[in-house]
């Protein structure tokens, strides 16, 4: 078994760019280790407007427990 080691990209469709010079590599099976900066951490998906809807259930509509905050309003 034959280790190589080079730095490289892994574009968006995940895949990873072998250099020109490791041609003879092309076509063949590979392990790969990949080291990633400690920084690089999966981007967290924003959340969907309605995400939670009929998760959640309001169980009492009413306006009585907002004049606790009335000093607060203008």
């Amino acid at each position: 078994m034959q280790a190589i080691e080079f730095e490289t990209r892994i574009d968006k469709n995940g895949h990873i760019h072998l250099p020109e010079a490791y041609q003879h590599a092309y076509g063949r099976s590979a392990r790969l280790v990949v080291l990633l900066p400690e920084q690089a951490e999966p981007p967290k998906e924003r959340r969907q407007p309605g995400s939670a809807k009929g998760i959640l259930m309001v169980l009492s509509e009413d306006d009585e427990h907002l004049n606790d905050f009335r000093e607060y309003m203008p």
